[in-house]
């Protein structure tokens, strides 16, 4: 999102990330091809993961910070860099900050998209946590450990959410209040675009004229689950009220699941069959490309945006729903930052609750929002003024945010 504009700012960045081969997420070409093309990346091969797990390890954190910290202070070495930026969910990385920071005298800001230290009140089950759980409790140990070492270095730390601000604060004391500065994700129209130029098409399903299509694009677990059981409750509903209606509809959930591909599980379609919407709902588990994300939505009736039962989500697909200039159903804790900024736009219908999902007024809403998103398909009188959604945008644009990271960047180098 910020790589098009750091040049504009007074920026030259450079990208130190890995090579698609040795990473374990989706290698996403497309992507890549739609930065600008004087953008330098370096790109950096992880150990193997096969060779790896014969010692006992085989997560990306652990291997890839030795060639990360070595293809890093080559650079460092051989340029002067002024600032390093971790924007990053490969939270290990982070050592690397006060590392560099001593050898070169580099700045460093890190970039939290997610909480590296879980809060209590966060904290997995045995039932809910992805993956082992040892492996989660061991992880969380060294994340206490960790965390404050690298922050120590920290010369200003972003991050999506006010919720996790807050959590730091509170950890950490010795983090004054200036030193944080919370960021979502941009709105970039030129990824729509892209998207059209390029004529990138989604595979998930075929557009034809008799089926409604919802569609939820992103990962679900169990923190979802009770937003979604509510959701699932009024859409079985709609199939007593509207039932002409709810034959035609298909709701998709795309890319619910972390792990690769060949470790993919479904965790969807399950709840929704409890609920007797087996014909109804269809989940595809396995993450997909970016622009092809883009492109469900543009061939989509709706979009639904399901948050946590936790106000500290921010979702970072936002924008990109709003950008579809489709009507979006927002069902999220009334203290998110997503209920915050999503309350001024046009097309979307936002439903809250206030503690926890199982209130009645939330299910009021949800059900309103439901018969909302199926009035607007049938009633072609409901319009949406575009040029109205675009100024709607314009606080929230991948530019103006990236405006307010190189301020930070400039106020940290003295510049």
């Amino acid at each position: 999102m910020s790589l098009r504009y750091y040049h504009h700012f007074g920026w030259d960045p450079t990208v130190l990330c890995l090579t698609p081969q040795s990473s374990d997420g989706v290698d996403d070409f497309e992507l890549a091809a739609s930065l600008p093309k004087d953008i330098r990346v370096v790109r950096v091969e992880a150990w193997s993961e096969k060779k790896c797990r014969r010692f006992g390890f085989g997560h990306l954190d652990y291997r890839c910070l030795v060639p990360l910290y070595l293809s890093g202070s080559k650079l460092l070495i051989h340029e002067r860099y002024d600032l390093v930026f971790f924007s990053t969910t490969a939270f290990l990385t982070f050592l690397l900050g006060p590392i560099w920071k001593r050898r070169f005298g580099c700045k460093v800001v890190y970039d939290f998209q997610d909480p590296w230290r879980q809060a209590a009140k966060l904290s997995y089950t045995r039932a809910t946590v992805p993956g082992k759980w040892w492996k989660y409790r061991l992880g969380q140990m060294v994340a206490r450990r960790l965390e404050p070492f690298a922050l120590k270095s920290a010369d200003h730390i972003i991050s999506v959410s006010p919720g996790y601000v807050k959590a730091l604060s509170a950890n950490y004391s010795w983090l004054s209040s200036s030193k944080f500065t919370v960021i979502p994700f941009g709105a970039e129209k030129a990824d729509f675009d892209f998207v059209r130029e390029r004529n990138i098409r989604q595979k998930i399903f075929v557009s034809d004229k008799g089926t409604t299509r919802w569609v939820c694009v992103g990962r679900a677990g169990p923190d979802m689950n009770p937003i979604l059981n509510v959701l699932f409750g009024q859409l079985a509903a709609l199939k007593s009220i509207d039932p002409v209606f709810a034959s035609s509809l298909k709701v998709y959930f795309v890319g619910t699941n972390y792990s690769p591909a060949e470790r993919t599980v479904k965790v969807v379609e399950a709840l929704a069959s409890q609920h007797g919407l087996a014909n109804m709902v269809e989940e595809y588990s396995e993450r997909i490309p970016y622009h092809e994300a883009l492109s469900i939505y543009i061939e989509s009736d709706a979009v639904l945006l399901i948050g946590t039962n936790s106000a500290d989500y921010t979702a970072s697909k936002l924008f990109n729903c709003v950008l579809s200039r489709k009507p979006v159903l927002a069902l999220f804790h009334k203290d998110s930052l997503v209920s915050v900024i999503a309350a001024g736009f046009s097309n979307v219908f936002l439903a809250k609750f206030r503690f926890t999902p199982d209130e009645v007024l939330f299910s009021a809403a949800v059900a309103k929002g439901v018969g909302w998103l199926r009035d607007v398909k049938r009633d072609r009188d409901i319009q949406f003024d575009n040029a109205k959604i675009d100024r709607e945008l314009e606080p929230w644009s991948a530019s103006e945010l990236t405006r307010i990271q190189c301020s930070i960047f400039d106020s940290v180098c003295g510049n």
